[in-house]
């Protein structure tokens, strides 16, 4: 088959299926409260990081929500059909101010953490 045969079998390829980006999840996801253990209150300003993955981290807002986004890798190839994985699971160590840390483990994607603080003493 000739070289312009080629290349047109990957134009019709590619319109009909176009090019995939696959999404390969390196570290969890998870969203959330932090809460003052005690009065049940939202901490603000609390820091959410991963534990091995040094410049991902969130803080709270005024009402002690978060959400982390998950550090990713986007490949792009030629698929019939989209491919997305589910974030691993991994060490999420949540602190503030004033309290003691906390770390928890995160299993693919935790949409509804609810992180109870106790005071440092």
């Amino acid at each position: 088959m000739s070289s312009w045969r080629y290349a047109a079998a990957l134009a019709f390829l590619v319109s009909l299926s176009g090019c995939i980006e696959i999404t390969t999840y390196v570290s969890p996801s998870a969203s959330g409260r932090v809460i003052d253990a005690a009065s049940q209150k939202p901490i603000q300003a609390a820091t959410i990081s991963v534990a091995d993955h040094p410049g991902l981290f969130t803080q709270t807002d005024a009402a002690g929500r978060f959400m982390l986004v998950p550090a990713t890798r986007k490949t792009r190839i030629f698929a019939l059909g989209p491919y997305e994985s589910l974030p691993p699971g991994g060490t999420v160590v949540v602190s503030a101010d004033g309290y003691a840390a906390r770390e928890i483990a995160v299993q693919g994607r935790d949409n509804s953490l609810v992180v109870a603080l106790d005071k440092a003493r």
